[in-house]
C-alpha cells in the first residue's frame, strides 16, 4: 500500500482526495467531504479519509489521526477560503499592470484588484478593502521609469498593510524598492522584472516567488499549518490545474503529449480559461497589437458563473436570447421565459440549489454554454479588418487558437449534467465587428472525475504517472451536432 499516493485538494466547498497507485499509474480511489475551513481543516480531511477507507480499505486502521499518513506520498493544493487573493500594482494599465496580471493568474492567484500609475492615499483603503493575501508590485522597464515604482513602494511601506510583497519591476531600482519596503516592516521578495523591455514578458520568476510565498505564508493564513508536516500544500489549486494541463499538452520523454489545448473551468461564481499554445498570428498583411501572449495562459472571468452569477449572465445575454437558446437547443424541454427567469433567480439566491426537473438540467447547460462562450471569447485573440492606403490589413490581438485541436471542460456541471456536448458546443452567435480566434473544430473532452489538480500535483516528481492518468481519464465527448 505504500505505493499509493494521496492527492488532496482543499476547496472552498469540498475537500477532495484522489488515491493513485504509483507502480501501476492508476487511480484506485476517490472521495470528498464538505470543507471545514471556517473551523478546522482537519475535520473535512478526516471525513474524506474515512470515506476513502470505508470504501477501499487503504489504511491499516481507521484514519482518526494524521499518523495513518506516515510513509505515504502526499501532495495537496488549496483554494480554500477564497484561494490566493492578490492585488497587482504597475505603471501603465495596458502594459506593466497587464503583465503583472498574467504573472499572478499564471501562479494560480485570484486577482482582486489591479492599480496603475502613482497611487494616492485613498488607494490604500481600496487595497485594504480587497483583503489580499499578497501584493505584486511592478512598474517600469529595466532602465525606464523608476519614479512610479519608488513612489508606490514608499506609500506601501508607510501603510498599515501587513501582507507580503513580491517586487518585480525596474531592475535598476529593484534593491532600493526592496529596502524601502523592508524599512517599513514589510515582508518582501524580489523577482525579475515582469516586463524587462517594452513589449517583452518575463513572468516565470515572479510566478515562482508567488508560489513559494503561498507555501510558506498563505497555507498558515488559511489554517493549514497544523497539518503541513504530514500534508504539504505545494500549489494553489488553479496552478495545479494549469500544471496538469501543461503536462498533458507537452507529455514526457516516454509518453507523447496531446499538443496545444484549451481548458474551461465553469464554476458557480467564475469561469476560468486555460490555454496551452503559442497562438501566433497567421496570414499576410497582419499588424500585431498588445503584449506577447504566454505559452501557458490563464484568465478568470469573475462575472461568469452558473449559480452566484447566474443572474448576471441572464442580464448579459438577455432573457429573450436565453429562452430562444434553450428552446432551440432543447425543443422537447422548452419552457416559458417567466419560468426560466424564476429558476435563475432561485439558483442565484441559493447557490446550493440543484436541478429537480429535466428542464433544469437543460437550463444549467445553456447557462454553462453561455459562460463558456463568453469566457473563451475574452480569452482568445481577435482579428479586426481595417483599410489603409496600401489596401486591406488585419489588426491582430492576443492568441490565435483557431487550430487548437483539444477543448476540455471541467467543473461540477461537466460531472453531473447530462448535456455536456451542448455545453462545449459554441453558440451560433457571432460578432460582426471582428473575428474571434476560438478553436474551429476541436475534439472535446471532460475532466469527468476532476483529476487535473491531481495530475498537476504529481507532475514534478512523478511525470510519467501523471501523464498516463491524464490520458486515461480525459473523457471524450460526442458532438452535439451544433453549428460551429
Amino acid at each position: 500500500m505504500n505505493s499509493i499516493a494521496l492527492l488532496i485538494d482543499f476547496g472552498s466547498t469540498f475537500t477532495k482526495i484522489t488515491a493513485v497507485d504509483l507502480d501501476r499509474s492508476e487511480v484506485v480511489a476517490r472521495s470528498q467531504a464538505p470543507s471545514s475551513v471556517l473551523t478546522d481543516v482537519r475535520e473535512g480531511l478526516f471525513q474524506a479519509l474515512n470515506e476513502l477507507h470505508q470504501r477501499h480499505a487503504l489504511f491499516e486502521r481507521r484514519p482518526d489521526d494524521l499518523g495513518v499518513l506516515e510513509d505515504r506520498v502526499i501532495f495537496a493544493s488549496s483554494s480554500a477560503a477564497g484561494g490566493l487573493r492578490m492585488v497587482v500594482i504597475g505603471l501603465v494599465p495596458g502594459l506593466t499592470v497587464e503583465a503583472a496580471n498574467l504573472a499572478a493568474l499564471g501562479a494560480g492567484a485570484k486577482v482582486v484588484g489591479a492599480l496603475g500609475f502613482k497611487l494616492e492615499e485613498k488607494a490604500l483603503q481600496e487595497i485594504e478593502s480587497q483583503r489580499p493575501d499578497m501584493l505584486l508590485l511592478t512598474g517600469g522597464t529595466n532602465g525606464g521609469d523608476s519614479s512610479t515604482i519608488l513612489h508606490n513602494a514608499r506609500l506601501l511601506a508607510s501603510s498599515r498593510l501587513s501582507v507580503p510583497v513580491v517586487a518585480a519591476g525596474n531592475r535598476v531600482v529593484a534593491d532600493e524598492v526592496c529596502a524601502i519596503l523592508q524599512a517599513g516592516g514589510k515582508e518582501v521578495r524580489g523577482a525579475d522584472n515582469v516586463m524587462p523591455e517594452a513589449g517583452v514578458l518575463s513572468v516565470d520568476s515572479a510566478r515562482e516567488e508567488i508560489r513559494k510565498l503561498f507555501m510558506e505564508r498563505i497555507t498558515h493564513a488559511k489554517g493549514l499549518d497544523q497539518i503541513k508536516e504530514m500534508v504539504p500544500v505545494v500549489l494553489p489549486t488553479p496552478m495545479a490545474v494549469l500544471q496538469g494541463l501543461l503536462l498533458g499538452a507537452e507529455g514526457t520523454d516516454g509518453n507523447k503529449g496531446w499538443g496545444e489545448m484549451i481548458l474551461v473551468d465553469v464554476g458557480g461564481a467564475t469561469t476560468d480559461v486555460h490555454s496551452i499554445g503559442f497562438g501566433k498570428p497567421t496570414g499576410t498583411n497582419t499588424m500585431v497589437q498588445g503584449l506577447p501572449e504566454p505559452f501557458a495562459k490563464r484568465t478568470v472571468e469573475g462575472d461568469l458563473g452558473i449559480r452566484y452569477n447566474a443572474a448576471h449572465l441572464l442580464g448579459r445575454v438577455g432573457l429573450d436570447s436565453l429562452t430562444t437558446e434553450l428552446c432551440s437547443t432543447f425543443p422537447d424541454l422548452a419552457v416559458a421565459s417567466a419560468e426560466l427567469a424564476q429558476y435563475i433567480e432561485e439558483i442565484s439566491q441559493d447557490t446550493s440549489v440543484v436541478p429537480r426537473e429535466k428542464w433544469h438540467y437543460a437550463a444549467d447547460a445553456v447557462l454553462a454554454r453561455m459562460a463558456v462562450d463568453l469566457a473563451v471569447e475574452r480569452h482568445v485573440g481577435k482579428r479586426e479588418r481595417i483599410f489603409t492606403r496600401d489596401g486591406e490589413t488585419w489588426v491582430h490581438y492576443g492568441k490565435d487558437l483557431t487550430d487548437t485541436p483539444t477543448l476540455i471542460g471541467t467543473g461540477g456541471v461537466f460531472i453531473y449534467n447530462p448535456y455536456v456536448a451542448q455545453i462545449l458546443s459554441p453558440s451560433v452567435r457571432g460578432n460582426p465587428r471582428y473575428q474571434v480566434l476560438r478553436p474551429k473544430k476541436p475534439k472535446m473532452f471532460t475532466d469527468a472525475s476532476y483529476l487535473l489538480y491531481a495530475v498537476g500535483l504529481l507532475a514534478e516528481k512523478y511525470p510519467e504517472v501523471a501523464v498516463r492518468i491524464f490520458q486515461d481519464h480525459m473523457a471524450p465527448v460526442a458532438s452535439s451536432g451544433a453549428e460551429d
